[in-house]
C-alpha cells in the first residue's frame, strides 16, 4: 500500500493530482482498493435496504439472492478493463484514456462470466443483458452508436492480471462479509476465454459484433430488439437500471472519497482500501411522523384520513392553502413503509414551486431533528440558482463563490438530478426525461427510480400535451409497480376518467382522497365585467381609481393579466398611485435572480403581516407564490386556472364575507384569448356565474369545461408536436420503447432539459429561450451566469431576423468558451429595468405595422 508506484506489479484504478504546499503531488489507487472500497458501500447499501431489495426483486421475478449475488459481481468486475498495458501506462501518467475505454474492453469478461459461469438475472436465448451492459455503460449511457465509431485503438490486455483480478472473488466475499446475503463460489480452474478476444487483431470489431446486430440472434442489441411487449420492456429496464443505479453509486462515491482522502496527504503515495465509513454515501428516508410533519396544527380531516384511506395509485382533491402538501408527504411515508421503498420525489410544476417545497421539507426535517439539507435534493434547469443562493446563506457571503463553494453547488445539483437523496423536489419535464435518455445521466436517475414513490401536485396545470404524456408516464410507473400521487384543487374529470380506464385492465385501481370541508367553504364572491383591464395600450381609469380607493382603506389587492405586456401597462397605470415599497410588478421576464428577489420581498413582507400591498401579475401567481389578497382584479383565463388564481384570494379562509368585507374576484374580458385555447377559455365564460362560489363548484365548473373527452378530442386533431411520444399514438412511435435499453442519445432527444428535439414535452403558445439583458452582460463573460438569463418568446428574435436578416438589431449572440466545450448565449439590447422587466413596445410596434408575424403576444 506505501510502495513506490513505479514498483507496483497490480494495476491502478485511479489517479488524483492534488497541491500540498505549493508542490503538485499525484496519488493513485490499486484496482483491489477501488474494488473494495465500492463493495463496502454496496454491502452497506444491502444492510440499508434489505428489504427494498426484497421487494424489488419479487416485483422483477427475481430471486434476492441471485440479484444481489449478480450485482457483487457485477460491481466487482466493473473496472477489470483496465487491466490493459495501454490503460495502465496513461493513468499512471495520470492522463485520461479516452483511446482505450475501460467500460468497453471490460465488458466481453463480464458478457462470459454472465453467460458461461454465473447465470444472468435476465437472459435473453442465452444471452445475458443486464450484468455485461451495466459493466460497459456506467460511465457513457446506452445508445445506438455506444463505442461503435468510436476511436479505439488495439489493447493488449494483462492477462495474469485479469485472471489474478477475477480469482480474487471468493476473497472479497469472504473478507468483506456478503454471505448473509447470498451463496457465492467460484472455479478457479477455468480459462477466461474472453481474454483471448482482447488479444486479437480485430478486438474493437469483435466486441462490437457480440454488442450491434449483424442480425436479431448474434448480438445483445439484436436481442433485446425480439422484446416487444412493454411489460417486458418494463421489467428488463427496471432490471437493468437499478444495477446501474447502484453500480454508479458505489464507483462515484468511493471515487469522490478517494478525491477526498488525497487532499490532505504530504507525500506521494499508491493506496488500497481507504472507505471506513460507507454509511456517509448511503442515505435513508428519515423515520417522521405525521405530528412531526403537521407541526402544532390539528390534522384535518383528508389529512388524517390519508393513511388509512390512500392506496399506492391515489388522486387527493383539496383546495389551495389547506394542506395538500403535507398530506402528500403522509402519504409518501406511509406507502414507503408499507411496500418498502426507500425514496420519495416530488414532481412540480414550476421552478419556483420546485424552490418553495423544498424550503418547506428543510424546514420540516430540521424541525424534527433531521439535517434536511443532506436528505433533500432539488433538480430543475435552474436549481443551481437557488442552490447557490442557500450556499451564500449559510455561509453568510454574498459575494460571488470561491472554486471549491462552485463545486460543491455542483455536487447537490448532480445528487438531485439522479434523486440521489432520499426525498427529491424536481419538475415533470426532468422526471419524464429520466424514462427516455432525455439526459446523460438519465438511465442513474431511472435506477433511482424504481424504489421510490412519486407525488404529482398541481396535476391540472398542463396544457394538452403534456397531460399526454403523463397519462404515459403513469402506464410505465404502473407498470413498474411505482406508486404515485396525483393531487390538485382543480383536477378536471377527464384525467381521472382516463387513468381509471386506462388501469382497469391491469387489476389497478386509484383511491380518491377528497377534501369535503375545503372543497364546501364560500371563501369568494365573483364579479363579471364587460370591459377590459387594458386594450390597446389604455387602462380602464375606472379600475386604477378603485385600486387606489382600496388601497387608502389598507386592502391588499392583486390583478392578474393574461400577458406581460398587459400587467406591464398596468402597472405604469398604476405605479404613480401607489407608494413604491407597497406595489409590485411580477411576471416571468425578469432575470432568474430579480424575479426570486422580488417574491421573496412579497411573501415575506405579507407573512410579517404587510399592507397594504398592490401586486401586478401574471399567471406566474397563481401556483408559485403562497400569498393572500382581500380583492382580486383578473382577466378571464381557463376554469381551472381561474380556481388556481381563487387560492390567492381570501386563502385559507372559509366564508366570502368577513367583518362587512365582501372577498371580491372582479372577472373581465381578457383584450385577446392568448396564450390560451379559445374554445377553453369560450366555455369558461359560459360556465361560470356571479355570486358566490366554493372552491368545489370551481371544480364542477372545470368538469363542465373539459368534459370527458378533453385528451381523446387532442389527440384527433393531430397537433402533437416532436417526432415522437411518450408512447406511441396517432401515428407517433414510443420513444419510451426506443430508448428502453439502447436508443438515441440525449441531444437527438432534447436540445436541453427545457428545449425538446425529437421529443418535446411542453408546446405552449410560442416557443421561449433564454437571453441575458446588455444592460447585465457589459461586455463581461463572468456575467453570462444563469442568475443573469431571462425566457423571452422566441417570436422577439424571429421578428428581429425577419426584419434584419443577418445584421440584427435587438439581439446578438456570444460565444463562450469553457474547459471541454464552447456555449452561445443570447444578448437582448431591449431596454431592461429590474422594476419593470424588457420594454418589448419598438417590437410589437414594429411588428403591427409592417405585419410580418401573426397571433404573437
Amino acid at each position: 500500500m506505501g510502495r513506490d508506484y513505479l514498483n507496483l506489479m497490480q494495476g491502478v484504478a485511479k489517479s488524483c493530482e492534488t497541491e500540498f504546499q505549493g508542490e503538485k503531488k499525484t496519488y493513485f489507487q490499486t484496482l483491489e482498493g477501488h474494488t473494495t472500497d465500492c463493495l463496502r458501500i454496496l454491502k452497506c447499501y444491502f444492510e440499508k435496504n434489505y428489504q427494498s431489495v426484497l421487494s424489488f426483486s419479487k416485483r422483477c421475478g427475481t430471486e434476492p439472492a441471485t440479484l444481489m449475488k449478480n450485482l457483487f459481481v457485477t460491481i466487482y468486475l466493473h473496472d477489470v478493463g483496465k487491466l490493459t498495458r495501454q490503460f495502465q501506462d496513461r493513468i499512471r501518467q495520470n492522463k485520461r484514456s479516452q483511446r482505450y475505454p475501460h467500460a468497453f474492453f471490460g465488458f466481453p469478461l463480464a458478457l462470459e462470466v454472465f453467460k458461461v459461469r454465473i447465470p444472468s438475472v435476465y437472459p435473453i436465448e442465452g444471452f445475458p443483458v443486464v450484468e455485461p451492459l451495466t459493466v460497459l455503460s456506467h460511465h457513457s449511457q446506452l445508445h445506438d452508436a455506444l463505442y461503435q465509431n468510436a476511436e479505439i485503438r488495439r489493447v493488449d490486455p494483462l492477462q495474469e492480471e485479469m485472471v489474478d483480478h477475477l480469482n480474487h472473488f471468493p476473497k472479497a466475499y469472504d473478507v468483506l462479509g456478503f454471505k448473509p446475503f447470498f451463496e457465492f463460489a467460484w472455479d478457479l480452474n477455468a480459462p477466461v476465454r474472453s481474454i483471448e478476444v482482447l488479444k486479437s487483431e480485430n478486438a474493437r470489431r469483435k466486441i462490437n459484433s457480440y454488442l450491434f446486430p449483424l442480425s436479431r440472434r448474434s448480438s445483445v442489441k439484436g436481442k433485446v430488439q425480439t422484446i416487444e411487449e412493454l411489460s417486458e420492456m418494463t421489467r428488463m429496464k427496471s432490471l437493468f437500471t437499478f444495477f446501474l443505479s447502484v453500480t454508479k453509486l458505489c464507483d462515484f462515491y468511493s471515487s469522490a472519497h478517494f478525491s477526498d482522502f488525497c487532499a490532505g496527504l504530504p507525500s506521494q503515495k499508491v493506496l488500497g482500501p481507504l472507505l471506513e465509513s460507507p454509511d456517509d454515501y448511503v442515505l435513508t428516508l428519515p423515520t417522521l411522523s405525521a405530528a412531526d410533519i403537521l407541526g402544532n396544527n390539528v390534522p384535518y380531516g383528508f389529512q388524517s384520513r390519508i393513511r388509512g384511506e390512500a392506496s399506492p395509485y391515489s388522486f387527493l382533491f383539496a383546495p389551495c392553502g389547506r394542506g395538500k402538501t403535507e398530506a402528500a408527504l403522509i402519504w409518501a411515508l406511509d406507502i414507503c413503509r408499507r411496500f418498502n421503498k426507500n425514496k420519495i420525489v416530488f414532481a412540480m410544476p414550476t421552478q419556483t414551486t420546485s424552490n418553495a417545497i423544498l424550503d418547506r421539507f428543510v424546514k420540516t426535517l430540521n424541525k424534527a431533528g433531521f439535517h434536511g439539507k443532506e436528505l433533500v435534493g432539488l433538480y430543475h434547469g435552474k436549481s443551481s440558482i437557488k442552490l447557490k443562493e442557500e450556499l451564500r446563506r449559510e455561509k453568510g457571503n454574498e459575494s460571488e463563490l470561491d472554486e471549491e463553494e462552485v463545486e460543491e453547488v455542483k455536487s447537490e445539483e448532480f445528487k438531485g438530478k439522479v434523486f440521489y437523496k432520499p426525498v427529491t423536489v424536481t419538475t415533470i419535464d426532468h422526471l419524464i426525461l429520466s424514462f427516455v435518455h432525455g439526459f446523460p445521466q438519465a438511465d442513474f436517475a431511472c435506477g433511482n427510480l424504481q424504489n421510490a414513490v412519486m407525488v404529482f401536485d398541481e396535476i391540472h396545470y398542463y396544457e394538452a400535451q403534456t397531460l399526454r404524456h403523463l397519462v404515459d408516464l403513469f402506464t410505465i410507473l404502473r407498470k413498474m409497480r411505482i406508486p404515485h400521487l396525483l393531487m390538485s384543487g382543480t383536477l378536471p374529470a377527464f384525467m381521472t376518467t382516463r387513468l381509471a380506464r386506462d388501469s382497469i385492465e391491469e387489476g389497478i385501481t386509484y383511491k380518491e382522497v377528497q377534501d369535503d370541508e375545503g372543497l364546501s367553504f364560500t371563501p369568494f364572491k365573483m364579479k363579471f365585467l364587460d370591459y377590459h383591464l387594458v386594450e390597446k395600450g389604455t387602462v380602464a381609469q375606472e379600475v386604477v381609481e378603485e385600486v387606489r380607493s382600496n388601497y387608502l382603506q389598507n386592502l391588499n389587492q392583486f390583478i392578474i393579466l393574461n400577458t406581460v405586456r398587459r400587467a406591464q401597462q398596468f402597472y405604469d397605470a398604476i405605479k404613480s398611485e401607489i407608494d413604491k415599497g407597497s406595489l409590485c410588478l411580477i411576471h416571468s421576464q425578469f432575470t432568474y435572480s430579480d424575479r426570486t428577489k422580488k417574491e421573496k420581498e412579497l411573501i415575506e413582507g405579507l407573512k410579517k403581516g404587510k399592507r397594504p400591498v398592490v401586486v401586478v401579475s401574471t399567471q406566474v401567481i397563481e401556483i408559485s407564490l403562497d400569498i393572500s389578497c382581500d380583492v382580486m382584479y383578473t382577466e378571464v383565463a381557463p376554469s381551472d386556472a381561474l380556481g388556481q388564481r381563487a387560492g390567492r384570494l381570501n386563502r385559507n379562509g372559509t366564508h366570502w364575507k368577513t367583518d362587512g368585507h365582501e372577498f371580491l374576484m372582479k372577472v373581465y374580458p381578457p383584450e385577446h384569448v392568448l396564450p390560451y385555447e379559445e374554445s377553453i377559455v369560450e366555455r369558461t365564460r359560459d360556465s361560470l356565474h356571479e355570486g358566490v362560489h366554493s372552491y368545489g363548484s370551481l371544480k364542477d365548473v372545470c368538469d363542465s369545461v373539459y368534459g370527458d373527452d378533453y385528451l381523446e378530442e387532442f389527440e384527433k386533431r393531430g397537433k402533437f408536436e416532436g417526432a415522437y411520444g411518450f408512447l406511441e399514438f396517432e401515428g407517433k412511435p414510443s420513444l419510451f420503447k426506443k430508448c428502453f435499453l439502447f436508443g438515441l442519445k440525449p441531444g437527438d432527444i432534447t436540445f436541453s432539459e427545457e428545449v425538446g428535439n425529437h421529443f418535446v414535452i411542453r408546446t405552449g403558445a410560442y416557443r421561449k429561450f433564454d437571453v441575458v439583458p446588455e444592460v447585465r452582460y457589459e461586455d463581461n463573460e463572468g456575467k453570462l451566469r444563469t442568475e443573469n438569463q431571462v425566457k423571452i418568446p422566441y417570436w422577439w428574435i424571429q421578428l428581429d431576423m425577419k426584419m434584419h436578416g443577418d445584421e440584427l438589431q435587438w439581439f446578438e449572440p456570444v460565444e463562450r468558451q469553457f474547459k471541454w466545450k464552447t456555449r452561445i448565449y443570447w444578448i437582448c439590447k431591449l431596454p431592461y429595468h429590474e422594476e419593470y422587466g424588457f420594454d418589448s413596445s419598438i417590437l410589437e410596434e414594429e411588428n403591427e405595422r409592417i405585419g410580418l408575424l401573426e397571433n404573437v403576444l
